[in-house]
């Protein structure tokens, strides 16, 4: 439910972000997880936000949206798809503009599995944390 209020205020933020710009459409379906930049700003993409000239729509790997636009065009994008929206395109344009985004593994060191990954953090931190807790081996006495 908070994630729920959290995508809300978020879209909110979005459309008041808009307000300079006419919408030229909205977002009337989200599945899973798209986010929309304009320029330096990006957002969590959620139904009834505004499609503004210039806005740069991204699918998750199980994300998909589709755009409304007022012209009658409808663009779904499926997972791992993205598409910049411009006032100037027809709607076949703008079809022909959705391209497929790389999805990369998540390694956070290369070649190490996560779950290995993951333990050699937690005994680091662990190890960290005795040797600033415990300071009886520290003292030069």
């Amino acid at each position: 439910m908070a994630l729920k209020k959290l995508l809300v205020a978020l879209s909110s933020l979005a459309a008041f972000a808009a307000i300079a710009q006419p919408a030229l459409g909205t977002v009337s379906n989200v599945q899973g997880v798209v986010t929309a930049t304009q320029g330096a700003t990006g957002t969590v993409v959620a139904p009834g936000s505004a499609v503004v000239n210039g806005m740069r729509f991204v699918t998750t790997s199980s994300g998909t949206v589709t755009l409304t636009l007022n012209n009658g065009c409808v663009v779904t994008l499926q997972p791992g798809q993205a598409v910049t929206v411009l006032q100037s395109m027809t709607c076949q344009q703008l079809a022909a503009a959705v391209v497929a985004v790389p999805v990369a593994p998540v390694q956070a060191i290369a070649g190490t599995p996560i779950a290995v990954t993951g333990f050699l953090l937690a005994v680091g931190l662990g190890t960290l944390y005795e040797a600033v807790h415990n300071d009886e081996n520290l003292s030069p006495n």
